[in-house]
């Protein structure tokens, strides 16, 4: 050690080059250490919202779950039930999933596969696989109600995904959808303007002038609140991201508020809506 010190002392003194570039070497090493990007999304949750009534008696719809980074990873899924809506239904609907090769897959007719998780929306097992970068997986979900489903009821679930690289974790990405079950649940009204916007509209007789409404898409409000005095909540198509709701038809619901302008669990009517491109720019036109 003390020959070693000794000559590192000399070749200081002298200001050799050998040990200047010596310690700028180590010192680069130490900073250039890097890492993959890590990112995930999740799609399909929004064709999950569903009215159930004596004529739909179960559902059954494809997500897929992809890793948008450049490191391989873990994917894993939780489910939790949005504050305000109902628990009780989220714990009435039985579910079955099952990965799937395809969206193709995945239909109505088709036989719960291998690797399968059960459970309710209010509690699910994990629908989590190993993905390499690129790479994603497509799991068939079938939802169904039990006989102790309330009657009239709406919850509003998230599917939240992470992935995880080592130590290293993503963010929690969430892909929701509203099931209700009322039969009595109307659809809205809705008039197109020329793939601008549409005017929803909807029954106000049941309820005080006064009662606030909103319009939800996957959870989240789109245009502004409106009161029973109009009836009509205008509908924009700038003000629905894609990462929201994708081009295609989509479920609104038209949901009533609480004196904070909350959402509440009656959902007043339910229908679809299609985003789609028009001249370049994203437009909407009712149905599908």
């Amino acid at each position: 050690m003390v020959a070693t010190l000794a000559i590192v002392a000399v070749l200081l003194g002298a200001g050799s080059t050998a040990a200047w570039a010596l310690y700028s070497a180590t010192a680069t090493a130490a900073s250039s250490v890097t890492i993959g990007k890590m990112s995930a999304t999740i799609s399909g949750t929004s064709a999950m919202t569903t009215t159930f009534s004596s004529s739909v008696t179960t559902v059954t719809n494809a997500v897929t779950f992809a890793n948008t980074g450049s490191t391989p990873g873990t994917v894993s899924t939780t489910v939790s039930v949005v504050s305000g809506s109902s628990v009780a239904l989220a714990q009435a609907v039985a579910v079955k999933a099952w990965p799937v090769a395809s969206t193709a897959a995945c239909t109505t007719a088709a036989a719960v596969g291998a690797g399968s998780v059960s459970g309710t929306w209010a509690q699910l097992p994990s629908m989590g696989s190993s993905l390499a970068a690129g790479a994603s997986s497509t799991w068939c979900i079938r939802s169904t109600p039990t006989s102790s489903a309330p009657a009239s009821a709406t919850t509003n679930v998230n599917i939240n995904l992470t992935m995880t690289t080592g130590s290293w974790t993503t963010g929690v990405i969430q892909g929701g959808f509203y099931l209700n079950t009322s039969a009595a649940t109307p659809t809205f009204g809705c008039v197109d303007h020329g793939g601008n916007y549409v005017d929803l509209s909807w029954t106000t007789s049941t309820r005080p002038l006064a009662t606030y409404y909103g319009a939800y898409i996957n959870g989240t409000m789109v245009g502004d609140k409106e009161q029973g005095f109009s009836g009509v909540i205008p509908l924009s198509s700038t003000i629905i991201s894609k990462t929201l709701a994708a081009d295609g038809a989509t479920t609104v619901n038209v949901v009533v508020l609480d004196s904070s302008y909350n959402p509440t669990t009656t959902v007043a009517a339910t229908g679809t809506v299609t985003l789609f491109v028009q001249n370049g720019a994203r437009a909407i036109r009712c149905g599908s």
